[in-house]
């Protein structure tokens, strides 16, 4: 009883009462203070870490260097279960909180689905607990519409918010709670044993990870957690995103941390390249040019990365995975021609990824599975690639950082304006994702937009093809002043949307006018009293400020 007296969880938002009951029992609560009892120390000093590569890195000290004290040794992870030696395709940024999304992801023909509390989701207190609900219902069979078995869906890769995001409608000894933790909490003590039983789970995709202390504290967390649920030690496992330039130079390390709870690593293009900016871009070396004209997979530093990672995961008998297809398919008649294109498009891509040796990626779009599951049938009719070992000798750790060669365009910087300001102006309608010119967008494309309108304001870039144009603060204003009179004019058109869509523009030109990079943009967001007055008080809450 003394631990749950430590414990203070918001009220429930409106017409979620049953769900917040359900969700938020003493059992839930005291095994939540025995969590933060057992790890809030080694998160304060994970993060004190994370603090101390920045201030390393802007001495000028760090350099590009593999170091992996595991690479000599002769080791492999566990072997994996049954359900998940085929990760051949995912949904990716599936937020429970949608719940006739998540609804009809769970009877696609894949093989997981990313349930999302952290890239694709927007961490309401309405959407968080939703999201908690939806998960646990389906689980237990209770969800309406929902298969009656879990077991017939696709495996439920559970992705918590990552270690830079804090719950704040949850306090544990006077102090707010780290996001990943709570959501990890709730969903293993409502649903891991029932999971284990039925051989589909815990598993999790772990986000934002910087080095192998923190996959070694996640390793703490899951070990800890099998001894207290009563759960065989090696259950829970785990896919790590590489989605850090410095998780890069130690990506051996990390899946020898985790070795009996690792699925394998990801490998993704945009939050990885943001990264880098966040990391170097004080350097007029590490400017980034127009990343819809110039960055890709085919580019050295994404390609060496890539091949780096598979070939780490497959030593070391690990499964490689790649990131999402954000594209979307046309609706409407007379489309059919151009959702051919888009697919054709979409597998065209995805295809250097299987010839590179991936065991697997997500798609978005639940219309493109059909014709994916196709091309993977043919390229690739096993369950994974382990037998492909890339070449990796001529790999060197500056070739990770070597930036492609290229300009800025005015049509780049547009997007990037239009991709930031969406992202924030949905944030603020609670939705964690938004479409665009025929794709999805989500925080890891909102954070390389921002990124580089920083960066490229920082460096004063000059636009392609007009030297005498600078990339300016000056510049961006009055660009995002025409995007905003042109939704205005079109589908941006009621008071409230217009003064949300106003106090986006505000929000953006503080993150990209700051003096210090603003690390994460789903950080400044979710702390700013804007976003959380909003939410909150919609949802009749105490905690506003």
């Amino acid at each position: 009883m003394d631990s749950l007296k430590r414990v203070c969880v918001e009220r429930a938002p409106h017409r979620l009462e049953e769900a917040h009951g359900e969700l938020f029992t003493q059992g839930v609560l005291g095994f939540l203070a025995e969590l933060l009892a057992e790890f809030d120390d080694d998160v304060e000093k994970l993060l004190r870490r994370r603090l101390e590569r920045r201030l390393h890195i802007k001495q000028g000290r760090w350099k590009p260097e593999f170091r992996n004290s595991s690479e000599d040794q002769d080791w492999k992870i566990e072997e994996l279960p049954a359900r998940l030696r085929n990760r051949k395709l995912d949904l990716g940024d599936v937020s429970p909180a949608n719940t006739t999304n998540f609804v009809d992801c769970l009877y696609a023909k894949v093989q997981g689905i990313q349930v999302d509390f952290d890239d694709g989701h927007c961490p309401t207190w309405r959407n968080t607990v939703q999201g908690l609900y939806n998960v646990t219902r389906a689980v237990h069979a209770r969800l309406p519409g929902a298969p009656a078995d879990i077991q017939q869906c696709p495996v439920l890769m559970l992705r918590p918010r990552a270690f830079n995001m804090i719950e704040h409608h949850c306090m544990v000894n006077g102090k707010e709670v780290v996001g990943p933790l709570f959501d990890f909490a709730i969903l293993m003590y409502h649903n891991a044993k029932l999971m284990a039983s039925l051989d589909v789970g815990p598993y999790f995709y772990l986000s934002k990870i910087e080095g192998p202390n923190e996959t070694q504290l996640w390793n703490k967390i899951f070990t800890w957690t099998e001894h207290r649920l009563g759960l065989r030690r090696g259950t829970i496992k785990a896919c790590v995103l590489i989605e850090n330039i410095l998780a890069a130079y130690r990506m051996e390390d990390i899946l020898y941390s985790l070795r009996e709870h690792a699925i394998g690593l990801n490998c993704g293009i945009w939050d990885y390249s943001a990264s880098i900016i966040a990391k170097f871009g004080d350097s007029p070396d590490f400017l980034i040019p127009d990343r819809n004209k110039y960055v890709n997979m085919g580019q050295p530093f994404l390609a060496n990365y890539m091949r780096l990672l598979i070939n780490v995961c497959h030593r070391r008998g690990a499964l490689a995975t790649g990131g999402m297809a954000a594209k979307l398919l046309p609706c409407g008649k007379g489309s059919n021609s151009l959702a051919d294109e888009i697919t054709e498009s979409v597998k065209q891509a995805k295809s250097v990824e299987i010839d590179a040796g991936v065991d697997g990626f997500m798609v978005y779009d639940l219309r493109i599975v059909d014709a994916v599951n196709e091309m993977w049938q043919r390229k690739c009719p096993g369950d994974n690639q382990l037998s492909i070992l890339p070449d990796v000798d001529r790999i060197t750790a500056a070739s990770l950082v070597k930036i492609p060669e290229g300009g800025v365009t005015i049509e780049g910087l547009n997007h990037n304006i239009s991709v930031a300001l969406l992202f924030i102006y949905h944030w603020f309608t609670g939705s964690g994702v938004f479409y665009l010119n025929g794709a999805v967008e989500d925080s890891a494309t909102a954070e390389i937009s921002r990124s580089q309108i920083w960066q490229w304001i920082r460096h004063r870039a000059a636009i392609e093809g007009k030297p005498d144009v600078l990339v300016t603060r000056s510049l961006v204003y009055t660009m995002l002043d025409g995007i905003i009179s042109r939704a205005y004019k079109s589908w941006c058109t009621s008071i409230p949307d217009r003064k949300r869509l106003l106090s986006s523009k505000y929000v953006l030109l503080e993150i990209i006018s700051a003096r210090e990079y603003i690390e994460y943009i789903t950080t400044y967001l979710n702390d700013s009293h804007k976003f959380r007055t909003l939410h909150n008080k919609n949802d009749g809450l105490e905690s506003k400020l």
